[in-house]
């Protein structure tokens, strides 16, 4: 068996998955969009920022489903885990994303088996045999932090940036 990744300090997940002292937190980057802003692709990008949320929402969700019950199975192609459109509402998307991120909070917080693996004895998987718990959330929140980036980059282009909170300066 693979030595596990270790995560179970509560306070580092809950400060990663915010992005404290890191990056501006999703709730201020994701804040003052429209539906019509969140759904622009400028310069005939791939993903809008409503394409880009509906996948972290996928991936909070499924890593949170883990750190819960263990193993949830993964998507067959890296596509399925892209909801085409955004997947609905700008609103209800944008407020699922950031209860995931809430859900994730609360798992670690309440947990007793961060270190525990995801993956169950019965289940070959290479990417995730190292993956406790624990790690599974910081992974997501590294996940994140990657696209909330894009997100960024994406406001910028469509002249969205700061929001209205305002941004990190330094």
């Amino acid at each position: 068996m693979n030595t596990l990744y270790k995560v179970d300090d509560r306070s580092l997940l809950a400060s990663v998955l915010n992005g404290e002292g890191v990056f501006l937190g999703p709730a201020k980057l994701l804040d003052g969009l429209t539906a019509d802003q969140a759904s622009t692709k400028p310069h005939q990008l791939p993903h809008s920022i409503a394409d880009i949320v509906a996948h972290l929402c996928y991936w909070q969700e499924w890593w949170n489903r883990c750190a819960v019950g263990g193993y949830a199975g993964v998507p067959q192609h890296a596509a399925d885990s892209w909801p085409g459109g955004g997947a609905g509402d700008w609103n209800e998307l944008r407020t699922r994303y950031l209860d995931s991120i809430e859900e994730a909070k609360r798992i670690a917080a309440r947990s007793d088996s961060l270190n525990d693996p995801i993956l169950p004895p019965d289940v070959p998987n290479p990417v995730l045999s190292k993956e406790s718990r624990g790690s599974g959330l910081l992974h997501a929140a590294v996940h994140n932090s990657h696209h909330l980036g894009q997100i960024i980059t994406l406001r910028q282009l469509l002249g969205l940036w700061p929001p209205p909170a305002g941004s990190m300066t330094w």
